[in-house]
């Protein structure tokens, strides 16, 4: 057991405790002893017998000490030491009381008892055992030297009444009546002092239950995750948020360390805790979820203190950034097709004349000259490249600026298989096995009819070239999103309500799929993973959907095939 744990810290209550034993210290003095004067003078003693004295003497030291006790209480500042010295006093005085009221006969050995309760009440567990064996050891030592003669106790003859005498009746009971008083009232005030602690204690613990309560509900309801750390950067704390952002639970988590969870993070350099300059930035990272989830996680560190200001760990606030990079991305995509389209319209402008002119002064050259065999063949070539290069600047022309159409009702399920139909007699469509609808008839959205048949029919020939066993298919699905649900989180802060209410168009392949390098690249004009092509179909294809005021997404696993998601709004 910790005894520095139970001890006093001196302070104002220690200097009411003590004032409260020389209260009771005077009490008891005057009661027991002058009930032993009274009991001497009823044998016809006279007031100035040899017991008598020392009973006067053993009083009136017990009021000097009591005064002397008053005096210095308010001027030492050892309270701690001051007490132990007056319970080591009080049980001298009782030993001196033991040995003129008969030694190992006395009837007052228990006012060691007593001396023992009041020092437990004043001093707690450590001074109740000093206390205790001070006692023992005294009271041992008069038995021992009054059993074997060492010495006669003054108050042997003293207290030997005869038989017949009234007091050798009655002292001994008043003694020990009034010792189950005083023992009672010292139980009851410790039962008391307990009681009150108890109930203190309780009130106390409910108050602490009620902060740990609080301080939990506070962690579990901020809406970022947040983990606490102790010196050697092992979780102690993960609130709910935590957890739904990551997907694990807390005992997955606890007593771990943070890079067994977050491997990518990157610590602090604590060394600059003191430092004014301790970073603070906020970081950020990817994390990957056990549901193979990609997220973008937002970071930063802070510094966790008690309360003399001392390091006892660190604190982790992150926030799912997903969405904010999504955003950004698509921010991003929308100004670089901006940038491109002026380009492009630029040049198409620039090129088309000039090409149509080659090849038209090729064509009469050919007519005119009567070229060989070997000229006309190089003059083909010219006149087929330049063709190509017209298309090519057909394809860039309408990428720059696709010719814009009125928007109208458009039933889905209709425009699909329209166009589905055209499709299966396509070159294009001897590479597949079938293409699959699931569309409800009621469906309709809100495009120009135009832009909707070339947008399908861009993303067919793109799942179609990606087939090349001639077992694949192509599925089209379409459904009606939940009224407020978004296409790219984030869009509610510029769209003008949410109360748009979205149609989801999915055209899915089982062909070679894109691997994760290629899949956020893939809308790029001019880039293509095909031996031919020019790189603009589903360049073209975003650009006429998010002109239609639409979204665009695309998925992909090597091996597996590639779904592209679009939404349009509904009619």
């Amino acid at each position: 057991m910790n005894f520095n744990s139970l001890s006093f810290k001196p302070g104002e209550d220690q200097r009411k405790r003590l004032q409260w034993l020389m209260f009771f210290r005077v009490t008891v003095a005057t009661f027991f002893l002058g009930i032993a004067a009274v009991t001497h003078l009823l044998k016809e003693d006279t007031y100035l017998d040899t017991y008598l004295v020392y009973i006067y003497l053993l009083i009136g030291s017990i009021y000097v000490l009591t005064f002397i006790y008053l005096t210095l209480l308010f001027i030492i500042k050892d309270l701690l030491t001051f007490s132990y010295f007056q319970i080591v006093v009080d049980i001298f005085l009782v030993t001196v009381l033991v040995f003129i009221t008969g030694g190992k006969n006395s009837v007052y050995p228990f006012m060691y008892i007593i001396s023992i309760i009041s020092s437990s009440m004043v001093l707690f567990l450590p001074g109740g055992l000093v206390a205790a064996t001070l006692s023992s050891i005294l009271y041992s030592l008069i038995v021992v030297f009054h059993h074997y003669e060492i010495f006669i106790p003054l108050g042997e003859s003293i207290l030997d009444f005869p038989d017949d005498s009234t007091a050798v009746f009655y002292y001994p009971v008043i003694v020990k009546i009034a010792s189950f008083y005083v023992v009672a009232f010292l139980a009851s005030f410790l039962s008391e002092q307990t009681k009150k602690s108890q109930v203190q204690l309780q009130e106390k613990l409910v108050d602490i239950e009620n902060l740990e309560a609080l301080n939990e509900n506070i962690i579990q309801s901020i809406h970022s995750g947040l983990l606490t750390l102790d010196l050697e950067n092992r979780v102690m704390v993960f609130n709910q948020f935590a957890s739904d952002i990551t997907g694990l639970s807390r005992s997955d988590v606890l007593h771990r360390h943070i890079n067994e969870i977050f491997p990518e993070i990157i610590l602090p350099d604590y060394s600059a805790v003191e430092a004014e300059n301790f970073p603070v930035s906020r970081l950020e990272v990817s994390y990957k979820r056990k549901d193979d989830r990609i997220l973008f996680l937002g970071y930063s560190f802070s510094i966790l203190r008690d309360k003399a200001g001392m390091r006892i760990g660190s604190i982790l606030g992150f926030q799912d950034i997903t969405n904010v990079k999504e955003m950004q991305d698509y921010i991003k995509r929308i100004d670089r097709f901006a940038a491109l389209g002026r380009l492009a319209a630029g040049i198409a402008h620039e090129v088309r004349n000039p090409l149509a002119s080659i090849s038209g002064s090729v064509q009469v050259l050919r007519k005119n000259l009567k070229p060989s065999e070997e000229d006309k063949r190089l003059m083909d070539i010219i006149v087929k490249e330049s063709n190509n290069l017209s298309l090519l600047i057909s394809d860039f022309t309408q990428f720059a600026k696709p010719v814009k159409q009125e928007k109208e009702r458009v039933n889905l399920l209709k425009a699909v298989e329209e166009v589905v139909t055209l499709f299966k007699h396509s070159p294009e469509f001897v590479r597949l096995k079938d293409i699959r609808i699931n569309i409800k008839e009621d469906l309709y959205i809100n495009i120009c009819k135009r832009n909707f048949n070339q947008i399908l029919w861009n993303l067919f020939i793109n799942s179609a070239q990606s087939i090349s066993d001639k077992k694949g298919e192509i599925s089209v699905d379409g459904r009606v999103m939940e009224k407020g649900f978004l296409p790219v989180s984030g869009m509610d802060s510029f769209q003008e309500s949410k109360s748009i209410l979205w149609v989801a168009l999915k055209v899915s392949d089982t062909g070679c799929g894109i691997d994760s390098d290629n899949i956020d690249r893939i809308f790029d004009p001019f880039y293509t993973t095909k031996d031919s092509g020019t790189g603009l179909g589903l360049s073209i294809v975003y650009k006429i959907v998010q002109d239609s005021g639409g979204v665009i997404s695309a998925e992909s696993e090597p091996g597996k095939g590639t779904v592209f998601s679009l939404y349009f709004h509904s009619s």
